[in-house]
């Protein structure tokens, strides 16, 4: 626990040390407050941004109080990347580093924290932003964990889609995500995995928003009925700021599991989300010009 906290600590203290000025960020100095928030709910947007994802879960099941809680800080990057005048290149690299209760054989439970299994996806992406917006593409998943029990051992793929709506005053979109595991240690059970992660904001001129962003419906197809799905609801409120002239939005979110694996599953989940932007590095199109 204790060492997950100081990664965590290390990670923000990176996260506030790349560059500040503002004549560093050609792709946000003209814009409102309420249009780089825009742009930093969309997942398929054109800007390069860090977001820390910090998640604090109580559990449902059979397990003592102080097995009942998980730590799971998600370190995410956006890197699109334009490919011509109407396509981009959506990378969206993801970094798991979580503390969590583990069952024993025994029935009692351990706690282990470390690195989980990292994830790439990735999404061609019309380069439209605002309106509707499609991106279809894949997600690979690699065996990165540095315990046994903090990931799957297995090597997985699969498609992915996300659609998005960019309106004037709201901004609601879903990333879809199918996983099946390819290879890797065949003592381990397979991953057959979906994912559908939805958000609504509502964003005001000043930058503030109210809606949802990170519930995330999951079925996990190898799981027994009882403990297949995941269906969380959620609240959230975030307010887009300039530290000293950076753009950084910080986001705070609960929700509830309303549907959620009868023997060991999330039942409440509560989010600090803190989003970066960062100067890009490829701004005009691979090809085309």
């Amino acid at each position: 626990m204790i060492r997950n906290r100081f990664s965590t600590i290390a990670l923000v203290a990176l996260f506030f040390t790349l560059p500040a000025a503002a004549q560093d960020y050609p792709d946000v100095g003209d814009l409102s407050r309420k249009r780089i928030t825009q742009k930093l709910n969309n997942p398929v947007s054109n800007l390069w941004r860090i977001i820390l994802h910090n998640n604090y879960t109580l559990l449902n099941g059979d397990i003592s109080t102080k097995n009942r809680v998980s730590w799971l800080t998600r370190v995410q990057i956006g890197l699109p990347i334009p490919l011509t005048e109407k396509l981009n290149l959506i990378m969206r690299p993801i970094l798991p580093i979580l503390s969590v209760p583990v069952p024993l054989a025994n029935g009692n439970f351990d706690r282990k924290g470390g690195l989980g299994d990292i994830k790439l996806p990735m999404f061609l992406a019309s380069s439209r932003q605002t309106g509707f917006i499609w991106a279809l593409g894949t997600t690979l998943g690699f065996p990165s964990s540095t315990d046994p029990d903090l990931g799957t051992e297995k090597w997985s793929a699969g498609p992915n889609g996300v659609a998005v709506y960019v309106g004037k005053k709201w901004v609601v979109g879903a990333i879809i995500t199918q996983q099946w595991s390819y290879a890797g240690k065949g003592s381990r059970e397979d991953v057959s995995t979906t994912s559908l992660q939805y958000s609504a904001w509502y964003i005001h001129p000043s930058g503030w928003e109210v809606g949802l962003g990170t519930p995330t419906i999951k079925a996990n197809w190898e799981a027994d009925s009882d403990d297949r799905w995941t269906v969380p609801v959620g609240l959230g409120i975030g307010q887009l700021l300039k530290i000293p002239r950076m753009p950084v939005q910080i986001n705070l979110e609960a929700s509830y599991a309303v549907v959620h694996p009868d023997t060991f599953g999330e039942r409440w989940n509560f989010w600090l989300i803190v989003k970066r932007v960062f100067p890009s590095l490829i701004q005009k199109p691979l090809f085309g010009r």
